[in-house]
């Protein structure tokens, strides 16, 4: 009886665990399955409805194939070419630069080329939709490729979420993306791991959170007052 008792204790225990924990759902809905888009839909639904993403990230970098640094980092992004980038190693911040018209402006630590790259290529993984001016698009198995004169993107026909990119940047060097690991936020799906391969190094970028339109701070982007 006691046997019984405990059983039917346990068992009721774990019941009432199972109804309070939140269920995690591991894949997107895959609610654009059934309908063929253009590439204008596939914008809108994608990007339509975000200026700016806020991200949470722990970043991996190797170079030829060996460990060569791992940074945290708070990386604010607004369209149309604006990031703010803060660099954090050991919990102590070390670069804070903000990428603006195309310029790079280093507010502490030391600056160097490599920030620029950076925050370009982050910029072209996190903001894949943008610019989109005379691409084209095509339909292939369960991938939706769209073309334009730089870069080439793979978007998942039932999630619209992006699975691989290519990019011709400067020199004719070439960038490869791939993301995987979708999470939800509050409605919200993106990637949360994303590997961008250029050259000899190679980014290896978990996302922690990615903020959607978070509100606007006064010195979000601000930059250095030229004498």
């Amino acid at each position: 009886m006691l046997k019984k008792l405990l059983r039917f204790c346990f068992i009721s225990a774990v019941l009432v665990v199972a109804g309070c924990a939140p269920r995690v759902t591991t894949a997107p809905p895959p609610q654009y399955i059934d309908r063929e888009l253009s590439l204008r839909d596939i914008v809108a639904a994608a990007g339509g409805d975000i200026e700016v993403l806020k991200a949470i990230a722990d970043i991996k970098i190797e170079k030829n194939n060996r460990p060569y640094d791992f940074i945290n980092a708070s990386i604010l992004l607004r369209k149309p070419d604006m990031l703010h980038m803060r660099i954090y190693k050991f919990g102590m911040l070390v670069k804070d630069f903000v990428i603006k018209d195309g310029k790079l402006y280093v507010l502490s630590g030391k600056g160097s080329g490599g920030l620029k790259k950076l925050g370009d290529e982050f910029y072209s993984a996190v903001f894949w939709w943008d610019d989109m001016d005379g691409a084209v698009m095509d339909t292939r198995g369960g991938e939706y490729i769209i073309r334009s004169k730089d870069r080439v993107i793979h978007i998942d026909r039932a999630t619209l979420l992006p699975v691989r990119q290519a990019l011709k940047a400067f020199n004719n060097r070439k960038i490869l993306i791939t993301y995987s690991r979708p999470v939800n936020n509050g409605g919200f799906w993106y990637p949360s791991l994303i590997e961008i391969s250029a050259g000899e190094f190679r980014f290896t970028v978990r996302l922690k959170k990615l903020l959607k339109n978070p509100a606007p701070r006064r010195l979000d982007f601000r930059i250095p007052v030229e004498s």
